[in-house]
């Protein structure tokens, strides 16, 4: 991506901290607006800040690992976002000063979302508010520009509003004498604002920026639209519908409108503007540890929208900072002492190699005492289990420590893995690694002082890729026509939500022969097998698998927390429990064992509070209930 470094970006995009601080200028504030917004260049790269570090934050970084803090995960320190979350303790955001992802902290290098949210969305209506200087440009530069502060409008109310609820929904720039006491709206309300924003911004973007590797990241009119059918999804929820009628239903007409923004991502998918990337390639979706010459930015045919750093040296290229390894990494591979774990209970959403929820599996298709075997491969491409062999030419160890270790003393054995926790050295508490965002040989024991992917491998998380668009088409068609029942109210050319899981199924491939002890599988032509027909044989029992598949395909990508809440279920007991498998070196004993019981009341944490004094500031902006 092109960055244009100019002065009036700082004071132009000042920040909005509460409601009051929106006006104070910089000693770089008096750069004439006529420079700015008179020509196309100028103005691109005023609105570039919001492809950096502007653009909130890393849906992965440090400290906070991701924004799953649901019951997939659990941290085994007590100060990450991952670890207070969980346990409903919703006022660290506001407590917390160090690498919080919800507001700014201490550390000018990360943004919160609150705070860099709110400066966003000043930064696109003070652009909008000039877009009729802009003299130098052709009517369409013109309209890319309209677009991307549309988009970005709407992209920045909608990351505050999924977490705090409804908002007030700002279009302008305001001048001193601007009465700021703006009523919420419903969520609802703050999520139709976000459609009609992004409805527009879709007419007016284009479906792909010329000279890709210059325009890598810029939204396009499929980012528009995939983010206009989540926020319809999100509007046609259970928790929206409660929180409006006090019935935790689908509206289903809001799902026929979220099924058909998604169609019409997956149409541009049709055309060859996106794809889903085969098997062998899914990995690279999240990270690289190829050359750097060969790839220096993780993003795939699949993405639609992703951070994107510019820059081109290692370590400010086009990548994330790679100090993820050190969190998602046992202790003993690079990582430090905090870890963030996926959980027992999030391992058992994978369905078998043959298809089915491991509890209606037959005999032979499940092993309980080697619970990652024979099962869905994205399993082996996400989480990190027992006995894998991680250091490929390991230097200065014992061959045996070269292996994943995380086996622990139970049925008679003695012998507790490496890599498990334990108060002495905190690792995994759960019994598994995420390795999502962690390629194989990425550690401190390659080659010694650890090799060239130990110190310069990239990640990234997308914040929407194409597979998600089959996912809400399923989900929202599901509810309004059924299964197996195409839409009627526009034409998805005979797609229906069975069909839509299958196809995400038919993409994963399955090993040739599964070793329980390599890093990488061998895979053949074999796919997953496609939804069994007891899967689908209503509405309901559908629904559940297609929010299984949700789980399991964007497993740590900060959605599951999210969703839970939508489909109104995280107040439920089994969404609050988190579970460890403890199962020793032999592999004989395999206990699933509660590891503690997240706190999660129904009238209270759905939302996050608002910081006290900005809700003592004026009677119209109330607090979440609860708080």
């Amino acid at each position: 991506m092109k960055i244009i470094k100019i002065l009036s970006i700082i004071a132009l995009s000042s920040s909005v901290a509460g409601c009051e601080s929106y006006l104070e200028k910089t000693p770089a504030s008096d750069v004439d607006d006529a420079q700015v917004f008179s020509s196309y260049r100028n103005f691109q790269g005023y609105l570039d800040v919001l492809y950096g570090d502007g653009l909130i934050v890393y849906h992965v970084q440090a400290y906070t690992s991701s924004f799953d803090f649901a019951d997939d995960v659990d941290c085994n320190r007590d100060f990450p976002a991952g670890y207070n979350i969980p346990r409903g303790n919703y006022m660290w955001i506001h407590s917390n000063l160090d690498q919080n992802p919800f507001v700014t902290t201490n550390q000018s290098a990360h943004f919160g979302l609150w705070d860099q949210g709110w400066a966003n969305i000043r930064t696109c209506n003070f652009g909008l508010a000039n877009l009729d200087m802009l003299t130098n440009a052709t009517p369409e530069e013109s309209n890319r520009l309209k677009g991307q502060m549309l988009f970005f409008r709407a992209w920045n109310h909608f990351e505050i509003a999924k977490y705090w609820g409804g908002l007030p929904y700002v279009t302008d720039a305001f001048s001193p004498e601007t009465d700021m006491k703006f009523p919420r709206l419903s969520f609802k309300e703050t999520l139709m604002k976000i459609v009609n924003d992004l409805t527009e911004a879709a007419e007016l973007l284009p479906e792909a920026w010329e000279n890709p590797s210059i325009h890598m990241g810029r939204v396009t009119k499929g980012a528009a639209l995939a983010l206009k059918s989540r926020a319809l999804l999100y509007a046609a929820s259970p928790l929206t519908s409660k929180l409006e009628t006090e019935n935790a239903i689908y509206d289903t007409e809001l799902c026929k409108q979220a099924a058909q923004a998604a169609y019409e991502v997956i149409k541009l998918a049709n055309k060859g503007i996106y794809s889903l990337v085969p098997w062998s390639d899914y990995a690279y979706q999240f990270a690289d540890c190829r050359p750097i010459a060969t790839t220096k930015a993780v993003y795939t045919a699949e993405t639609i929208f992703a951070k994107i750093k510019p820059g081109t040296a290692i370590g400010s290229s086009q990548v994330l900072n790679f100090g993820i390894g050190r969190l998602h990494n046992s202790g003993r591979f690079g990582g430090n002492s905090v870890v963030t774990s996926p959980t027992a209970n999030f391992v058992d959403l994978y369905e078998t190699a043959t298809g089915y929820a491991i509890a209606d599996a037959p005999s032979g298709d499940y092993n309980p005492l080697i619970p990652w075997a024979k099962r869905d491969p994205r399993l082996w491409k996400t989480i990190l289990v027992d006995g894998v062999k991680w250091v490929d030419n390991p230097v200065g160890i014992p061959l045996a420590e070269s292996y994943v270790q995380l086996y622990t003393n139970v049925g008679g054995s003695a012998a507790v893995g490496l890599d498990r926790g334990s108060a002495a050295s905190p690792q995994s508490k759960t019994g598994y690694l995420i390795r999502k965002y962690i390629p194989f040989k990425v550690n401190n024991k390659e080659g010694g002082a650890g090799g060239a992917e130990y110190n310069s491998f990239r990640f990234n998380c997308p914040y929407i890729r194409l597979a998600e668009m089959y996912l809400n088409f399923a989900e929202a068609v599901n509810e309004a026509y059924g299964p197996t029942v195409s839409p009627t109210d526009f034409d998805a050319q005979g797609l229906t939500a069975l069909e839509a899981i299958n196809i995400l199924h038919r993409r994963v491939k399955l090993p040739v022969s599964e070793d329980l002890t390599a890093a990488e599988q061998v895979y053949g032509n074999e796919s997953l097998p496609d939804v069994r027909p007891q899967y689908y044989a209503s509405k309901e029992i559908f629904r559940d698998r297609i929010r299984n598949e949700r789980s399991v395909e964007l497993a740590f990508e900060g959605q599951r927390f999210v969703d839970l809440r939508r489909w109104y279920l995280s107040h439920l007991p089994q969404y609050k429990r988190r579970y460890e498998h403890q199962f020793n070196q032999e592999h004989s004993v395999c206990n699933e064992t509660l590891l503690f019981e997240g706190q999660f009341e129904e009238g209270k944490h759905y939302w996050f509070p608002f910081k006290r004094s900005l809700v003592n500031q004026y009677e119209d902006f109330k607090q979440n209930q609860g708080w």
